[in-house]
């Protein structure tokens, strides 16, 4: 399987904004330059926002702990340093025990996106997300303020007023701690304790995609954070729910060498398969594991590697084509397609078309999968409940 992973890919070219935009602020920053640039960067931030009183604050669908965290924060900034009234927001739903844990944790009252008025004077900042990247409910035709995120660059971010891409950052929590600390500012401990968390999370501990200013935020955010209320959001309480889907996930798991497959018909929420596809990383012999589900009208995709010269994002971008959106890291990715409409039978059989489209680029042998549980001892465990 020499090469798995290695080809590069591009993003299908959205469609144009249906307003016209404002010449960019900032733009184009040099990324990774850390610290010594961010009080730059804090005042074209603030500049993309002059003439607003109010801004909404918008993440990713069914955000992770480091969109929660980097959104919180970046709405704490804009009120502290540019007296905006902010509020935060997401589309989708938040689903894993942890993520949940986290917001009752962070003390900031998150908005469904799609009980929000937005009027036109309202300002929108996008955090750990991109215009038109196919995982937000940005309300289309909307020219976004500023954009704030440590994925790799798409087209239609040069259309924000003010942008900060940095792909070499492990998490966009890491950005604006820099943010904060250029702007004078220090976290209470409540967001100071979910932006310490948040980046553990999306850095596996720092050891995963962590970049030295991932470390360097990390340390700085530490001793100002609540060990007990991390505790509290990393052993989150689980519902009943949780492991029923698990069963069925190793039920269903099956290896193709070192490469593990889960293919769920049904997700109890929509985050359960990022949940999925890191549990069976821990698998001895594992270097990639594909984790594919549906969740009302749309298939859900997520994959991981432990390989660092792998380019996951592209690999399921390709996959999933003009099917849907998709985008990530090198070691991690997810991406969407739209069902609304299709028969039970056509979800099933295109799942299965882009599973195979996977494990057909990392060169598995797809002939002979071996299941995760010997179909012996998951027929003992059926009839013995």
């Amino acid at each position: 399987m020499s090469g798995r992973g290695q080809r590069q890919g591009s993003d299908p070219t959205p469609a144009a904004s249906e307003e016209e935009a404002p010449a960019p602020v900032t733009a184009g920053i040099d990324p990774g330059a850390g610290v010594g640039a961010a009080a730059t960067r804090v005042v074209g931030l603030l500049a993309a926002f002059e003439g607003v009183d109010r801004a909404v604050v918008l993440t990713h669908d069914n955000p992770d702990p480091d969109a929660l965290a980097a959104a919180a924060a970046l709405a704490f900034l804009l009120e502290r340093r540019a007296s905006l009234t902010t509020t935060v927001a997401f589309g989708g739903i938040v689903g894993r025990a942890e993520n949940r844990a986290l917001i009752q944790e962070i003390g900031v009252k998150f908005q469904r996106i799609e009980s929000l008025e937005l009027p036109a004077g309202t300002a929108i900042a996008l955090v750990d997300t991109q215009p038109r990247a196919g995982n937000n409910s940005l309300p289309t035709g909307r020219i976004v303020s500023a954009v704030v995120d440590h994925h790799p660059p798409r087209p239609d971010t040069v259309t924000a007023t003010f942008s900060d891409i940095r792909p070499e950052y492990g998490a966009s929590c890491s950005m604006l701690v820099e943010y904060l600390r250029a702007a004078e500012l220090e976290p209470e401990r409540r967001l100071a304790t979910a932006m310490f968390y948040a980046i553990q999370s999306e850095t596996m501990d720092l050891g995963r995609e962590a970049s030295r200013a991932d470390v360097e935020a990390s340390t700085h955010l530490y001793p100002l954070s609540d060990p007990e209320a991390i505790s509290r959001i990393r052993h989150a309480r689980v519902p009943a729910s949780y492991f029923r889907s698990m069963h069925e996930a190793l039920d269903v798991a099956r290896r193709y060498g070192d490469v593990l497959t889960v293919y769920l018909s049904r997700l109890e929420y929509p985050d359960m398969v990022a949940e999925i596809a890191d549990l069976f990383m821990q698998m001895a012999g594992i270097d990639w594991t594909i984790a594919i589900g549906r969740y009302r009208e749309q298939i859900l995709v997520s994959m991981r590697t432990y390989d660092t010269r792998a380019h996951a994002g592209s690999l399921v971008r390709d996959a999933i084509g003009e099917r849907g959106s998709a985008g990530g890291h090198g070691t991690l990715a997810g991406g969407q397609v739209p069902v609304r409409g299709l028969s039970n039978e056509a979800v099933d059989e295109l799942g299965e078309e882009i599973l195979a489209d996977l494990l057909r680029a990392l060169g598995a042998d797809r002939e002979s999968p071996q299941p995760l549980i010997p179909e012996a001892v998951s027929t003992a465990v059926e009839e013995a409940e």
